[in-house]
């Protein structure tokens, strides 16, 4: 049993390029968390995306089995949204589920669903940035992809290398701005002037956008509320809602269409 005043125990299970901000929201958070973190860019994997969040989730329950009454996860937190469908069919046998109710971590930097959608139609074409992604992820800049045209020539050649970054910089056609999502509460100059000049390197409108923790706060200290999270019980799996609810919860063994783990 909860002792009064003492928050949930929770197990969260992040992408690293939240790293920053939610071991920032943990270490004051009125709940007793504990976190997983999983590499960046496995959503451009979905299958691997799904096999590694379930491995994961797996692994907090198992663990969970062993420890002692009141020291017991009550949730597992997803900091995910859908991601490339990498979180439908995840499923847990015990813990509840928790996940936000969006598309990708850019809601979640920007503090809601909403504000992502605006900006989506606001300002289309544009390519997101913030301290997480370049610190983590391999963000299109000209220095980024002069190594990766080195790596290219030593391991396939030169004219390869010129073929293969053709190919790499295809999708790049598809945008024209450069929008940059600060961090709340933190100096950050570095991070904004990399994204100013890779907004330079490719021709790109510069645009700032002003971050904000709402979303990431209310993932990590709760409480749930359904417009924002879905929440899975036990032994029930994450399925597609084709609205703005990105999410809804099926029993296990139902076949709705989305991929099983």
């Amino acid at each position: 049993m909860r002792k009064e005043g003492i928050g949930m125990r929770i197990a969260i299970i992040g992408c690293m390029v939240m790293n920053r901000e939610i071991s920032r929201l943990v270490s004051g958070s009125k709940n007793q968390v504990r976190v997983w973190w999983l590499r960046q860019g496995l959503h451009d994997t979905p299958d691997l995306l799904r096999s590694e969040l379930q491995r994961t989730i797996d692994d907090i329950e198992k663990e969970n089995a062993i420890l002692r009454s009141g020291f017991r996860f009550e949730m597992i937190v997803l900091a995910y949204g859908l991601c490339s469908n990498g979180v439908l069919g995840l499923c847990s046998r015990s813990i509840p589920l928790v996940i936000p109710r969006c598309d990708d971590c850019i809601s979640l930097f920007l503090g809601s669903a909403d504000r992502y959608r605006k900006y989506f139609r606001e300002y289309p074409g544009t390519y997101w940035y913030n301290r997480g992604w370049i610190e983590q992820a391999f963000t299109p800049s000209k220095r980024n992809y002069t190594k990766l045209r080195a790596e290219y020539a030593e391991q396939y050649g030169e004219e390869n290398a010129d073929y293969l970054m053709a190919c790499t910089n295809d999708w790049m056609t598809k945008y024209s701005r450069c929008g940059f999502i600060t961090s709340p509460g933190e100096e950050d100059t570095a991070s904004e002037e990399y994204a100013r000049r890779a907004a330079e390197d490719f021709g790109w409108e510069f645009r700032k956008f002003e971050g904000s923790m709402s979303y990431l706060g209310a993932l990590v200290d709760g409480p749930w509320e359904d417009g924002q999270f879905l929440t899975c019980p036990p032994r029930s799996r994450i399925a597609a809602d084709y609205t703005n609810r990105k999410f809804r919860c099926v029993p296990c063994g139902i076949d709705d269409g989305s991929p099983e783990h």
